[in-house]
């Protein structure tokens, strides 16, 4: 009789224990308060999801990182690129500058030669045929020069007035002339290629 007297008791502890924890946990749920979809979520999910949600974020991290390097090989290329282009520019606008002061040397160059020459012709005693035979020389080979840089003569005499080309400083009634015809040239013309750079100052006809 003892013996069933302590299971019995023993049986009445364990049920009073297993009572008083039910009573602890629902103190506890009502301290704590409902949990949340999220807990509740958390807590339905398998393990073996978790673990596939772990290695998606590491492969998220991972492509993350390569896009970051990728960024930063761009941005270094656009900074070499960037600092070329400033040399460059730089450059040129030396070139430039150079180019504009000095851009008349090649002509002076050519045309020393003729000042050579123009004092040569001074400076001797010869007759004056001799003399004109040099000056010729020296006309011939300035025209050479004017030809070699696009320099051209601009034609007159003969045509028919173009105020591009050609200024009239006086103008009179001649025979067997039509009207606005050229016919007698005060000083020459001349193109750059073609450009105008000083038009002829012409006598036009009536």
């Amino acid at each position: 009789m003892q013996g069933i007297d302590k299971e019995v008791k023993k049986e009445e502890v364990n049920k009073e224990d297993y009572q008083a924890s039910k009573v602890l946990e629902a103190v506890n749920e009502q301290m704590e308060g409902p949990p949340s979809e999220q807990e509740i979520q958390q807590k339905e999910q398998p393990k073996e999801e978790i673990i596939e949600q772990k290695e998606d974020v590491e492969e998220l991290k991972k492509k993350l990182q390569e896009k970051e390097n990728e960024a930063k090989e761009y941005l270094d290329i656009a900074q070499r690129l960037k600092a070329e282009f400033e040399n460059y520019r730089k450059r040129t606008e030396k070139e430039k500058s150079e180019m504009i002061e000095y851009g008349q040397e090649t002509v002076i160059v050519e045309l020393l030669p003729v000042i050579d020459n123009f004092e040569r012709a001074l400076s001797s005693e010869g007759d004056y045929n001799s003399l004109k035979e040099g000056i010729e020389l020296i006309y011939r080979q300035f025209k050479k020069i004017l030809d070699k840089f696009g320099v051209k003569e601009i034609e007159a005499e003969g045509q028919i007035f173009d105020p591009y080309k050609h200024h009239a400083v006086m103008q009179e009634e001649v025979e067997g002339k039509q009207p606005n015809e050229i016919v007698e040239v005060f000083q020459k013309g001349y193109f750059l290629k073609d450009k105008v750079i000083r038009p002829s100052l012409v006598k036009v006809a009536k």
